[in-house]
């Protein structure tokens, strides 16, 4: 397991191989392993991370990010995908160099596209003639020098229809579910074995093509604050394991100076959530 310095190098390290413009540079035979670490890092877990100051502001959502978010959560509502499935597709498949390029909502509307043609409800030369439909309705020239504002109306729609049937048919052929969430679990509920206040330390297992747990938190210790629910663990549910064992959920609240060193306030606390396969008793 990797000690506090390790750790913080594999960050340094992770920030430098990020660039949106990639610069040429020979590709190595061996990697050293903070490298190798931080090579595998899925890139949405960037909490701890060295960065410049960021400018917050408030900002009202535009009207293309409001019709993106609507657009996934039907999609999910119509039982195409579920959160934890969307959230592999377009924070972590996406690759590095989308993930930092791209705004937020840009990034859904990748992940979904992406797991449209992947599940083969529409295929990608239907998807780029529509694009290409749409851009020629709104004036976008063929050179791509620039973008009209939209002149869709307010009442104009887009149909999405799946397919009907009886269970979970499999890839291209899934069932329409109505109201009903597909995801509910069907496995095993395993009962707690933590309770509030005890301690526990998070393990540090490899990240391996997804995870929810942040790299900041492993191998740390903390306190079970509460019990939430039990559920799909998420690397079961994003790859639409339902029958998978449900576990349970906890709070964990940690001290911050724990977690960052030069943290300067004794008293600051910082709660996560894990289910209870990533963590352990404190020993």
């Amino acid at each position: 397991m990797p000690s506090p310095s390790e750790t913080r190098q594999i960050y340094e390290t992770g920030t430098q191989l990020r660039p949106t413009i990639h610069q040429e540079q020979d590709w190595p035979y061996e990697v050293p392993h903070i490298r190798y670490e931080a090579l595998i890092w899925p890139p949405h877990d960037v909490g701890g991370q060295p960065a410049a100051p960021q400018i917050f502001e408030e900002k009202e959502d535009e009207e293309w990010e409001n019709n993106a978010y609507i657009t996934c959560e039907v999609l999910g509502f119509r039982g195409l995908w579920n959160a934890e499935e969307r959230r592999r597709i377009y924070a972590n498949d996406i690759g590095t160099t989308l993930y930092y390029g791209f705004p937020y909502n840009a990034r859904w509307i990748w992940g979904a596209a992406k797991m449209l043609v992947d599940k083969k409800y529409v295929s990608l030369i239907e998807l780029q003639e529509k694009i290409g439909e749409i851009r020629k309705r709104l004036g976008v020239n063929a050179q791509r020098g620039g973008h009209a504002t939209s002149n869709i109306s307010a009442g104009a729609q887009t149909n999405v229809t799946t397919n009907t049937g009886t269970g979970k048919t499999g890839t291209g052929n899934r069932p329409d579910y109505g109201s009903k969430a597909p995801w509910e679990g069907t496995g095993e509920i395993r009962p707690a074995r933590f309770k509030v206040g005890d301690r526990v330390r998070v393990k540090d297992l490899p990240a391996i093509f997804y995870t929810r747990t942040q790299m900041y938190a492993r191998n740390m210790s903390g306190t079970i604050a509460a019990l939430t629910y039990p559920d799909l663990i998420p690397a079961d549910e994003a790859w639409e394991r339902y029958d998978a064992p449900q576990e349970q959920y906890y709070i964990v609240r940690f001290q911050q100076k724990d977690l960052w060193a030069e943290y300067p306030f004794e008293n600051d606390t910082l709660q996560s959530e894990y289910p209870e396969m990533w963590l352990e008793a404190e020993d």
